[in-house]
């Protein structure tokens, strides 16, 4: 029988109905789990995820996180063959700390595992010391905790007595799980660029303004630009790039996951600045569909392109670098196509869920067969 482990993710099940990046990598989570050979259930939906410090609203997750805590902790005393062998939590923050994990795994001497465990950067010192108490108590905890990004590793750094629970994992998707490829068109004088990215104030926002900017520097070269996303900033998003006009920029609106590859497959080059992309596991979708990157080295990016390797990557807010790197790409088939071919064998080198299911076998059978 595989052992049993449970899932929880406190800032978005992945069962949630609207898509997002936190979502898409909780179900990557999940697959890599059932990869290692472990029967994963998702274990609770409840979240205790604030966007904003809100005094009321702690109280209202906590009380409820408290009574879920309290169902499953007497489902678990009714029925014991219920009892996970191991209980895995998805990106535990300041925002969102893991109330549920803790408690029910000393109860019933469980091993907890952490993942993406991190610190929020928005706000005052004090809006969050709550959240971030019980974050840092719970890491402490683990016995072990996946690191993605340099930023967490440094945080974590900084909370644990030591980092010998601290585990590097490489951002990754599921290659085998990508619809087959569609035929890719054939490169045209005008190559079509693909951004994608939810049309929202803050750091999306940023990257649409900055692209904007640097579209406007090269009117002059041939391209077309295909948007996939939408939200309160389409119209401002739209008048940025009116200098265009119609007839070159292609607003797709809100792209369902699985349609987003055969957008891929219908495009040359992928052209998002990532500003404040924590991940952007978009990245690494496009490269394995075959398409050149061109953003910013700011970010999560660097860890999901190599420069000169699957993409251009240019110093942070440097539109005119930016221009340059694209310029060449729209410039030079032969570079797309090498840049699209390395790119492929990068993703599927480092990237590939089977890679990080190996990991979690070899980190989690020795926690889950302890004395």
């Amino acid at each position: 029988m595989a052992a049993r482990v449970a899932f929880y993710a406190p800032l978005k099940s992945p069962d949630h109905p609207i898509p997002s990046g936190d979502r898409e990598i909780a179900r990557l989570m999940m697959r890599a789990l059932s990869l290692a050979g472990y029967d994963v259930r998702l274990v609770s939906d409840v979240i205790s995820y604030q966007k904003r410090p809100s005094a009321d609203l702690y109280e209202t997750r906590l009380a409820s996180v408290a009574s879920e805590e309290a169902r499953i902790r007497q489902l678990w005393s009714d029925e014991p063959e219920r009892v996970p062998d191991l209980w895995f939590t998805y990106h535990p923050y300041c925002k969102s700390p893991d109330w549920l994990g803790p408690p029910l795994c000393r109860a019933f001497d469980i091993p907890y595992v952490t993942a993406e465990a991190c610190r929020t950067g928005q706000g005052g010192a004090d809006d969050w010391l709550k959240g971030r108490a019980a974050t840092q108590k719970a890491v402490r905890m683990a016995s072990a905790n996946f690191v993605l990004k340099d930023s967490d590793w440094r945080y974590l750094s900084t909370v644990l007595p030591d980092m010998n629970t601290a585990i590097r994992i490489a951002p990754f998707i599921d290659l085998g799980a990508l619809p087959p490829s569609s035929k890719r068109r054939v490169m045209a004088d005008s190559p079509v660029l693909l951004a994608a990215g939810m049309m929202r104030p803050g750091a999306k926002m940023q990257s649409y303004r900055l692209l904007a900017e640097v579209l406007a520097a090269i009117e002059d070269q041939p391209w077309t630009l295909t948007i996939a996303g939408d939200g309160p900033k389409r119209d401002a998003i739209a008048e940025l790039l009116s200098f265009a006009g119609k007839s070159r920029v292609d607003f797709r609106g809100s792209v369902v996951h699985e349609d987003m590859f055969s957008l891929m497959d219908d495009s040359d080059i992928f052209v998002w600045p990532g500003v404040g992309e924590a991940i952007g596991l978009v990245f690494l979708e496009a490269q394995a569909r075959g398409l050149p990157v061109v953003a910013f080295e700011t970010a999560g990016v660097p860890l999901v392109v190599a420069n000169e390797v699957g993409g251009l990557l240019v110093p942070e807010n440097d539109t005119e670098a930016f221009a340059e790197a694209l310029v060449r790409l729209l410039q030079d088939p032969s570079l797309r196509s090498r840049l699209g071919r390395q790119g492929r064998d990068y993703v599927s080198a480092g990237h590939d869920v089977s890679t990080v299911a190996e990991l979690f076998r070899s980190t989690i059978d020795p926690l889950i067969n302890r004395p």
